[in-house]
């Protein structure tokens, strides 16, 4: 395994030194499910931006389409009123 080292304040270290504390484990462990969890949460939120964008887009066709059909029903269906 590689080492990384990682400048923290007073703060930061008290922190992630009860974390392990907490969860029984050490502190490179924590960090490295840290990194993990944010990695996981980053690539939902790129997913829910996609699956939103693609909603939006067949939202607008269905809303096209509806139209579309709207205004050929009506042509020619003047019927003499």
């Amino acid at each position: 395994m590689k080492t990384i080292t990682v400048k923290a304040d007073s703060e930061f270290d008290a922190i992630l030194d009860q974390l392990a504390s907490r969860l029984h484990t050490t502190r490179s462990d924590v960090i490295r499910s840290a990194v993990k969890k944010y990695l996981e949460h980053l690539d939902r939120e790129a997913l829910r931006h996609k699956i939103r964008a693609a909603s939006l887009k067949t939202r607008d066709q269905a809303i096209q389409a509806a139209e579309d059909f709207a205004a050929s029903s009506n042509d020619g269906m003047d019927n003499g009123l």
